[in-house]
């Protein structure tokens, strides 16, 4: 039988392994910014060891990095570079990683990065009525002013294995990039007045992307960008473009209106290119899924029976 001073070291010894764990497990506990069923956002350790150290803890606000995701846009590699670009997040995204991103720049240490995965609705093709859902991913961080974001996945495939019945992992490798080697995507990242690609001794990267938050504050203002103010919601949009498209055939109207009371002919070249422009701005709205299919017919109808 073990002697009361026995017993007292072995308490004693327990309980330093116990406050010696605590401080690791909370961290690790405490590594997750986000979490909604398979998206996160959590903190890890920067990927490589020889990288400068981050300028981390940093303060901002959900709103400033929101307005920094909004201004990010793609195009897809076969496709016409005069194309019209696409948004990399859905709203969803952007408010969920807003809200998270800003948690965790807050809380991160300069040796720490943040990964993320989040998943939306994209339509297959422009124009197509189905969608899937599609990943992104990434690692961001703060670093000479700037907010980093290396994407890992643009857009990507999202599918997942049944292994023995069980649907709990990915079919396609989840991938949150790196710094040392660049990963290759389907799509182009467009660079802005807001974001421009990294660049470094080796090149430029094509999957990170660096963000100026004041510049960015500033580009996602309505007053600034009236194509963002266009973008807000769906109801807006569409609003809007009703709005200019009654305003547009009134003003037609008067600058048709002759000299002796008579209107010309609806084929004239002024009313057809203000119905060319109507048209574009409709068709812009249906492919950023700012307005449904149903209303973009039904506006089309409309502004066709004005010829």
């Amino acid at each position: 039988m073990p002697r009361p001073g026995q017993v007292a070291g072995l308490l004693v010894g327990y309980l330093f392994a116990f406050l010696t764990c605590l401080p690791s497990a909370y961290a690790a506990s405490n590594s997750v910014i986000w979490e909604r069923g398979d998206q996160i956002v959590k903190l890890v350790r920067q990927d490589d060891d020889s990288a400068a150290p981050n300028d981390h803890p940093t303060s901002m606000t959900a709103d400033e990095i929101e307005a920094m995701l909004e201004t990010l846009r793609l195009r897809y590699a076969d496709e016409d570079p005069g194309g019209v670009p696409v948004h990399v997040f859905t709203q969803t995204d952007i408010e969920n990683l807003g809200k998270a991103l800003a948690i965790g720049l807050g809380r991160a240490a300069p040796s720490q990065d943040l990964i993320f995965h989040v998943i939306g609705a994209r339509r297959l093709s422009r124009g197509a009525f189905a969608r899937r859902n599609r990943v992104c991913a990434g690692r961001v961080f703060y670093r000479d002013g700037n907010l980093n974001i290396i994407f890992g996945q643009i857009q990507s495939p999202y599918r997942k294995k049944n292994v023995y019945g069980q649907i709990d992992e990915d079919f396609y490798p989840r991938n949150y990039g790196n710094r040392t080697t660049a990963t290759k995507h389907d799509v182009v990242l467009l660079p802005n007045a807001t974001a421009s690609l990294y660049q470094s001794s080796g090149g430029v990267r094509d999957d990170w992307i660096v963000i100026k938050p004041g510049v960015a504050a500033a580009a996602s203002s309505p007053d600034a960008n009236p194509e963002l103010a266009l973008a807000t919601t769906g109801a807006t949009a569409a609003a809007t473009v009703e709005a200019t498209a009654n305003t547009s055939t009134a003003a037609s109207a008067n600058a048709n209106e002759t000299a002796s009371g008579r209107t010309e002919d609806a084929s004239t070249p002024s009313l057809a290119a203000d119905l060319e422009q109507r048209l574009k701005a409709l068709k812009r709205l249906r492919e950023r899924d700012l307005i449904s299919e149903n209303a973009y017919q039904a506006k089309m109808k409309e502004i066709l029976q004005d010829l």
